[in-house]
C-alpha cells in the first residue's frame, strides 16, 4: 500500500481535516567531471538540470555528497564585468547611487581611462578625479566628499564638503545634513559637481556597487570564501569562482576549464483533503491535533517518505442562522 493510502487511512482513523504538504531541499547538487570553462558549465548546467549551482547557507553545502572528490569545481557565482565595467548596468552587480540605491537611470557615466578595474577584489565605491572623471578605489580610504540637495526648481544643487572620511561615512554626513551623496546623471550635472571641488582633490561621489551575482539570478548574499586565498576574492580578470574539496571557494580565470556542481530545483506539491467523522475527542485542542500529526509524521516516515511537512487545517466554524 503507497504511503498517501496509508496517509487516508490515518486521516480516517483519527477524524482529521488535514493538509499535507511536501516539499523536497530547494535544492539537490550534481557533480559533472567534465572539463568546461564557467560559461560552457552554466550553459550545460541549464540544459540539463537548473543551473549552476547557488548556495544559501552551510545547509546547502552539507547537501553535497562526499563522494564530490574533485579538486576544483565552477559553482554559479561570479561578477560579470559586462555588468560593471563596459557599462552602468542593471544586475545586482551592476553600480548604482546611494539615493536611490538602484542602478543608474540614464547609463551616465564618465569613468577615467582603464577605469573600473575592482583592483584588489576592494574597490567597489566611486570617486571623482582631478578633471571631473571617475575611478573606483577602496571604501575604506579617507576622502573629502560631495553631497547634494534637490532645488524646488528640481536642481541638483552639489555641495563639496572638506572632510577626509570612509565613503560610509561620508554617506552618513550627506543623508543626515542634505540629501545624499553626489548623485550625478549628465554630463551637466557631472561638469557642476567637479566645479564644487578644489583643484587636485579627489572626492567621494555617491556611486558604490556589490561584487558578485548568482548564475540563476538568486538573491542569496552567502559566502564561503577561503581565507587563505591569496588573491583576495576578484579583480585581475578573476571574475569565476570555484569551490575545493573542503568546498571553500576562490575566484579563478573563467576561461579555464574544471569541472562543476551544477543544482536542481525540486518541484514543490501539495496535497489538501478533507474527512469527516463522528469522534468524542477535541480535534481543535492543539495537545490533540499536535498528537495526531506526530503519529502521521511517524506513519509517513515508515513508508519512506521523506521531505515532507504536515500542517492541520481547522475547517471554518459554523454559524446559527437568527429567525
Amino acid at each position: 500500500m503507497d504511503g498517501f493510502m496509508m496517509m487516508m487511512m490515518a486521516a480516517l482513523f483519527f477524524g482529521l481535516d488535514l493538509s499535507s504538504c511536501s516539499q523536497c531541499p530547494a535544492r539537490h547538487y550534481h557533480y559533472v567531471n567534465l572539463q568546461m570553462n564557467w560559461t560552457d558549465a552554466q550553459q550545460y548546467c541549464r540544459d540539463k538540470y537548473t543551473d549552476l549551482a547557488t548556495f544559501e547557507s552551510m545547509d546547502d553545502i552539507s547537501r553535497l555528497k562526499v563522494d564530490f572528490s574533485y579538486s576544483w569545481a565552477w559553482i554559479g557565482l561570479w561578477d560579470d564585468p559586462k555588468s560593471w565595467k563596459t557599462s552602468m548596468g542593471n544586475d545586482t552587480n551592476s553600480w548604482r547611487w546611494s539615493t536611490t540605491g538602484e542602478t543608474s537611470k540614464t547609463g551616465f557615466q564618465m569613468w577615467d581611462s582603464g577605469q573600473p578595474d575592482y583592483k584588489g577584489a576592494k574597490e567597489t565605491c566611486v570617486a571623482m578625479e582631478t578633471a571631473g572623471v571617475w575611478f573606483d578605489t577602496d571604501c575604506s580610504q579617507t576622502r573629502d566628499f560631495i553631497c547634494y540637495n534637490v532645488t524646488k526648481q528640481n536642481k541638483k544643487n552639489y555641495v563639496y564638503i572638506s572632510q577626509g572620511v570612509t565613503w560610509k561615512s561620508a554617506q552618513e554626513y550627506c543623508r543626515k545634513h542634505y540629501t545624499d551623496l553626489a548623485m550625478i546623471e549628465n554630463e551637466e550635472e557631472n561638469a557642476e559637481a567637479n566645479r564644487t571641488k578644489p583643484s587636485g582633490t579627489t572626492p567621494w561621489i555617491g556611486l558604490y556597487r556589490v561584487p558578485w551575482t548568482w548564475s540563476d539570478k538568486s538573491k542569496s548574499s552567502f559566502t564561503n570564501w577561503n581565507p587563505e586565498d591569496k588573491r583576495k576574492y576578484g579583480g585581475d580578470n578573476r571574475h569565476c569562482v570555484m569551490a575545493d574539496t573542503s568546498h571553500r571557494w576562490v575566484n579563478y580565470y573563467c576561461s579555464s576549464k574544471k569541472p562543476f556542481i551544477c543544482h536542481q530545483v525540486s518541484r514543490m506539491f501539495s496535497s489538501t483533503f478533507k474527512i469527516t467523522t463522528e469522534t468524542d475527542a477535541d480535534l481543535t485542542d492543539p495537545a490533540i491535533y499536535s498528537q495526531v500529526l506526530q503519529q502521521m509524521n511517524d506513519l509517513l516516515t515508515r513508508q519512506g517518505l521523506t521531505d515532507f511537512k504536515l500542517r492541520w487545517k481547522s475547517p471554518p466554524k459554523k454559524t446559527e442562522k437568527k429567525d
